[in-house]
């Protein structure tokens, strides 16, 4: 048996680089204590998410764009440098969300950094992020990744409403997707809140869909920023049956779950839902809808006749 043992963080983030780094170096170094494997933080976690309570243009907007370019870090970098060393010292994978500067400067994602023993291993930059302007530009890559405990695919919060991502990543081999998140809640009363609700449920049917495991990692804190938002929580480890095997609702802390990721990988498409393997089963000569772009042209189509 070759058990792997999944971690996310349930986070309160600050608009602190160097605080929000030392949090994550404690969460890494509690999580070495109780033999983590791959650890996940949460979205943007090193500089703190956007507030998007400012109209583009005004002067809020403009001092927390301001904001980012300042504190918004290249891959490698100070931060993936110190996270590297971090992972090789407790022998972990670390995902790290961050504000991601290139090289040269005029562009800012909001990416993902995977790092291992050996140092970083890839990034990710969050393809689903419309709403995030003026902020964060999308990303244009969706990378498989090749770790010691199988192939990873990251995603970014938002990018958990599009199961073709996820589906393209299962497709390539990743049994384990990674997500770091920040995902709010609409009101203050986590029983009752549509949104996260929404989460969960997304959560549990891209694990079933693809039969993968998904571990996520979430903001928590509450109050936040001019809109005296409320972070859901929720960080969670959900099976390949579609089932939360670990969760943390809206405290600080780590949720964690050990399993022989490629075995209940393999249980679950063999014996697990009927003995149906659900990727064996897909007709993709039925689904070109799913990657026409006709809409993206001008002028309408003539006609709804299947293709």
């Amino acid at each position: 048996m070759n058990e792997t043992t999944l971690a996310a963080a349930n986070m309160k983030i600050v608009r602190d680089k160097r605080e929000n780094l030392r949090h994550m170096v404690e969460m890494a170094d509690e999580a070495a204590t109780k033999g983590v494997d791959i650890l996940v933080l949460p979205e943007v976690g090193l500089q703190g998410y956007a507030d998007f309570a400012f109209p583009v243009g005004s002067s809020e907007c403009a001092e927390q764009k301001q904001y980012y370019y300042r504190e918004a870090e290249t891959i490698p970098g100070p931060t993936t440098d110190a996270i590297a060393e971090l992972a090789k010292r407790l022998t972990m994978t670390i995902q790290v969300g961050m504000a991601e500067r290139m090289v040269h400067g005029n562009v800012i994602f909001n990416s993902t950094a995977l790092i291992g023993p050996e140092g970083l291993i890839g990034v990710y930059r969050k393809v689903h992020n419309q709403f995030e302007f003026p902020y964060f530009a999308p990303g244009e890559g969706t990378p498989v990744f090749e770790t010691s405990h199988g192939k990873v695919g990251s995603i970014i919060c938002y990018d958990l409403c599009f199961p073709e991502l996820i589906r393209s990543f299962a497709l390539r081999g990743a049994h384990l997707i990674l997500m770091s998140n920040a995902w709010p809640m609409k009101g203050h009363d986590r029983e009752t809140d549509y949104h996260g609700y929404a989460m969960d449920l997304a959560a549990k049917g891209n694990a079933f869909f693809n039969q993968s495991w998904l571990v996520i990692a979430n903001h928590c804190e509450t109050g936040a920023y001019s809109q005296k938002l409320d972070y859901y929580g929720g960080s969670q480890v959900v099976d390949p049956y579609g089932k939360v095997v670990a969760y943390l609702a809206n405290e600080e802390g780590l949720v964690i779950h050990k399993a022989d990721l490629e075995e209940v990988v393999l249980q679950s498409r063999t014996a697990g839902f009927f003995g149906l393997n659900l990727l064996q089963d897909r007709r993709p000569e039925h689904y070109g809808a799913l990657v026409d772009q006709e809409y993206r042209r001008c002028g309408p189509r003539s006609g709804l006749a299947a293709e």
